[in-house]
């Protein structure tokens, strides 16, 4: 119980600290779970565009007959590898800010470690208090992060469909996006051989470029990607604030005990 009044007492202490330490977190869950739920989306359009291929194909052998398809199912896949390389390198940005500002916030509170450990308390005790610091201020700004965003997830995943949108518009070869903004030219009698004596529930322009959408009732269709970046986020930053603070405060004893040598 202490050693949580310390960590509040100490974020008011350190409120500059806890300020910055907030916006980079609040920074990292917006861009990180939009990108989650981008990747989502391309996901759920990639997955109805082969089982709609799947249809097709079992007696025509579609994609070795039309290029066109092999291109689609490419830069579909292509999109969904994008983005997770995409929340990779926002994670790793991440990791990697938040170590700089953790070792630049130890140096400036060395002098209160110390007399931490002159009044008895273990590298243990101190790291963890450090450590419940940072994972309380990510756990402030991802609740307070999800609130808003559940205040206003109309627009926002409105805006996120969007984005997927244009993103995969502007991935489609040139050929593709002629045939996306026309609809009676030659190539599309030819394309449209593929549903002859077939009954399917979309045609050709639905196989090409449906994103599938959900049209999701709000955020807790994607509380999985809420969870995962939670889980991620909030264990590595504890780790990272844990192990640092460690063996900061070993070197700091370490020093203390050759000064008094």
């Amino acid at each position: 119980m202490r050693v949580i009044q310390r960590v509040f007492a100490s974020l008011r202490y350190h409120w500059r600290y806890a300020l910055l330490f907030g916006t980079l977190a609040v920074l990292f869950l917006v861009s990180g779970l939009s990108t989650l739920i981008v990747q989502d989306i391309q996901s759920h359009a990639l997955s109805l565009f082969e089982q709609r291929m799947d249809i097709i194909d079992r007696t025509t052998k579609t994609l070795t007959r039309w290029p066109i398809l092999r291109k689609l199912l490419h830069v579909r896949q292509g999109i969904v590898s994008d983005t997770q390389l995409l929340y990779n390198c926002l994670f790793g940005g991440f990791i990697v800010l938040v170590l700089v500002l953790i070792i630049l916030t130890l140096i400036q509170r060395k002098h209160e470690f110390s007399i931490y450990q002159l009044a008895g308390k273990g590298t243990a005790d101190i790291s963890l208090q450090f450590a419940l610091e940072n994972l309380i201020l990510f756990m402030i700004a991802f609740f307070g992060i999800t609130i808003l965003l559940l205040a206003i997830q109309g627009w926002y995943l409105n805006g996120l469909v969007e984005i997927n949108q244009t993103w995969f518009t502007e991935k489609l070869p040139a050929d593709l996006k002629k045939l996306a903004t026309t609809g009676t030219s030659q190539p599309w009698q030819n394309f449209n051989q593929l549903f002859q004596h077939q009954f399917t529930t979309f045609n050709g322009h639905l196989l090409l470029f449906d994103q599938g959408s959900r049209n999701p009732n709000g955020l807790a269709d994607y509380d999985r990607n809420l969870w995962t970046i939670f889980w991620q986020g909030g264990g590595m930053i504890f780790l990272t604030s844990y192990l640092s603070a460690s063996f900061y405060n070993w070197h700091i004893s370490r020093q203390a005990r050759a000064t008094i040598k």
